[in-house]
């Protein structure tokens, strides 16, 4: 396994373990912010809460045990294309919101938190998507080592590398969330 796959293929894991936790113990809060959004069906809104958390724990489990090189490669692309369609069609379910709450302050509902859709949330979940592709497309399967590097290290500096990038995604949109009526050090009103 290449130290990039396993980065992306981590970082992936890490958001999805954390927002599928979020999902599947407060199934309510995201029911909510799907009302919020106004773009489904109120029928989808209770099954998509219950459903949402576990796939994404599923997926979460599955990309740790190929970041791990425990799972062959004939399971790989199932996870990382998986993966990707989710976070992929979070992406554009968000930008769907974002187009019709113009002007409105909703919660994402990405299991992160309490942050508003804004276009970071849109970013991130693209940003997850592409990185979910990375295992489908980058070398995967058992560990080998590189010429020089011990396998301990490579695996040590993926796991690193996709701590940061998992960090990275997860706290973009909250990061770039901006109230309403900050005053900047230079007493500017924004």
């Amino acid at each position: 396994m290449s130290v990039l796959a396993a980065a992306s293929t981590w970082a992936v894991a890490l958001v999805l373990l954390v927002s599928g936790l979020s999902h599947a113990r407060a199934p309510r809060s995201t029911r909510a912010a799907l009302q919020a959004h106004g773009t489904l069906p109120s029928s989808a809104h209770r099954w998509l809460a219950l459903v949402l958390g576990p796939v994404e724990l599923v997926l979460a489990v599955g990309l740790l045990a190929v970041g791990l090189g425990v799972l062959g490669r004939p399971v790989v692309p199932v996870l990382g294309l998986g993966a990707a369609v989710l976070c992929l069609g979070f992406a554009a379910y968000l930008h769907v919101v974002r187009r019709r709450t113009v002007g409105q302050e909703v919660p994402c509902g990405c299991g992160l938190g309490t942050t508003p859709v804004t276009g970071w949330s849109v970013v991130r979940a693209g940003v997850l998507g592409v990185l979910a592709l990375a295992a489908v497309v980058l070398p995967t399967g058992p560990w080998a080592a590189i010429p020089g590097a011990p396998v301990w290290a490579q695996v040590v500096v993926a796991a690193a590398g996709g701590l940061t990038l998992a960090v990275a995604t997860a706290a973009l949109p909250a990061a770039r969330a901006v109230p309403a009526g900050l005053t900047t050090l230079t007493g500017a009103v924004r």
